[in-house]
């Protein structure tokens, strides 16, 4: 397999099926949705060191996202009593009515590419997804 048109339509594809959805997304970049989610599914404050750790970023890029959340009034902050030095980001009440909102977006465009595949090919589309991340996994 080292057609080089097969590999190149594989990238196109790729990158037509990341920037489709979010071009739909009003407001909140992939990155953004990504730190909003961890909120609703993993944890209910965090310090911007956490979040840097968890998704293996810079604490300079983590600094930029809760930034632009915290404009955009997604997120809050809150320095701690006994050390003013110490920061806890919280998401808000419109934090997470956006990212419901997005994440029910994202799953109705899902929801039409799984209807236009078919259950066969979906099922097959799900285990190549799944063999493609095990892979990155054990590539990085």
């Amino acid at each position: 397999m080292k057609d080089k048109t097969v590999a190149k339509n594989l990238f196109m594809i790729s990158s037509l099926m990341q920037s489709k959805p979010i071009k739909k997304i009003e407001k909140v970049t992939l990155g953004e949705m990504a730190v909003l989610g961890f909120f609703i599914y993993e944890k209910d404050e965090a310090t911007p060191t956490q979040l840097s750790e968890r998704f293996k970023l810079s604490t300079a890029r983590i600094a930029n996202t809760l930034n632009s959340l915290e404009k955009k009034e997604y997120i809050n902050r809150f320095h701690s009593s006994e050390d003013r030095r110490k920061v806890t980001v919280k998401i808000t009440q419109k934090g997470k009515n956006i990212f419901e909102k997005m994440e029910e977006d994202a799953l109705k465009e899902f929801n039409k590419l799984l209807e236009f595949l078919g259950e066969e090919d979906s099922s097959n589309l799900l285990r190549i997804i799944e063999k493609l991340n095990i892979f990155m996994q054990n590539n990085n």
